[in-house]
């Protein structure tokens, strides 16, 4: 489930969405200083898809600015890479916001008042960071139905004797480590206590090993669905709304477990490369991409598939901390579908990300 994350969050209230009439005149006046258009990354799969028919066509029909929207695989390695090469930059990406926290102390985006890049929303925090909100997202447990026939846990997942098959991981230690960890027996309330100390890490670690041999790592969420669908794997970690899309597109059986999800943020980012009338050209798309009807229609588009716990009071549709009456715009900062929802920790991330990227990289590597 990706749950839409509509509004700018900052220290202050968010500035009104320029009307369409305003919105194409000030754009307008880019593009002659901007020939080849905007330069937008976003993260492929039906996200993708969904964010091209509903916000991207949009955009280009009011406007006339052409968007070249590439897909990519999020990851900060893949940014510092293109940086240091001097590859024909991006000018908006979309990723995750640890990694981005960590690109923007780098320096390949551009600070943005409005931005929470370093938790600029927290009232603890100071300055303004480099990220604007875009979604928040659940990464889940998939199944194939066809061939498992009850809900598996995280604990399942590695239970290979009982269960015989591959398993798919994110490339990726963030979320993967506290998966680790909740199939060890960590209750999601305890994760981070757990990872902020050597035996915690040296412990998801060692889960890691018992699974070692059966895993098919993922790094986009397109190669998430492509492993489910092809059978490479009997169960995989992978973004909620991908499995419900391609569920329902390729008239498939995909169980997903929203018990122990994880809630994932997801911001877009200005580059350092964009020139000026490309930032102002992506600072207007963003703020067309936070318009009621366009937050509704993407909505629509992506998320009206998932399925979460009969429990929760809200279709995956409606915006977060709505109920299923209510189509008022979502607030900034959604509840968690479940009590035992993980909602990744950012600080946690943006501090060791690179440390334990490095860790991680070499035990995949190591015999």
């Amino acid at each position: 489930m990706l749950w839409l994350l509509p509004a700018l969050a900052c220290g202050g209230a968010a500035a009104e969405p320029p009307t369409p009439t305003a919105s194409r005149a000030a754009v307008s006046r880019q593009a002659s200083a901007h020939p080849d258009a905007l330069q937008v990354a976003s993260l492929g799969g039906g996200l993708q898809e969904a964010q091209q028919a509903t916000l991207f066509k949009p955009f280009n029909d009011q406007t006339d600015i052409a968007l070249h929207v590439q897909g990519w695989d999020g990851s900060l390695s893949t940014l510092q890479k293109r940086a240091a090469s001097g590859a024909v930059g991006w000018d908006l990406v979309l990723m995750e916001e640890a990694p981005l926290r960590v690109a923007c102390r780098q320096g390949l985006f551009i600070p943005d008042p409005r931005g929470t890049g370093d938790r600029a929303d927290r009232p603890d925090s100071t300055g303004a960071g480099c990220g604007v909100s875009a979604w928040r997202e659940s990464i889940v447990l998939a199944w194939d139905k066809g061939r498992v026939d009850s809900t598996p846990t995280w604990a399942d997942f590695w239970d290979v004797a009982r269960r015989p098959g591959k398993r798919g991981l994110k490339r990726d230690p963030r979320g993967t480590l506290e998966i680790a960890l909740m199939a060890d027996g960590v209750a999601p309330s305890d994760i981070y206590r757990t990872l902020q100390t050597p035996d915690g890490i040296n412990r998801a670690f060692r889960k890691l090993d018992q699974l070692k041999p059966y895993i098919v790592w993922w790094q986009t969420p397109a190669e998430a669905v492509q492993i489910i669908e092809s059978g490479a794997v009997l169960m995989t970690s992978a973004p909620s709304g991908e499995i419900a899309t391609a569920d329902r597109l390729g008239n498939r059986h995909f169980g997903t477990q929203w018990q122990q999800s994880l809630g994932d943020v997801l911001d877009w980012g200005i580059t350092r490369s964009a020139g000026p009338a490309a930032r102002d050209v992506a600072r207007h798309l963003l703020d067309f991409t936070r318009q009621p009807d366009r937050a509704q229609a993407f909505a629509a588009a992506y998320l009206a598939q998932a399925n979460p716990s009969p429990s929760t009071t809200a279709t995956a549709a409606d915006p977060p901390g709505a109920t299923a009456s209510t189509d008022k715009p979502a607030p900034a900062a959604p509840v968690p579908r479940h009590a035992d929802t993980l909602m990744l920790d950012e600080d946690f991330w943006a501090a060791q990300l690179e440390p334990l990227g490095r860790r991680f990289e070499a035990w995949i590597s190591a015999k």
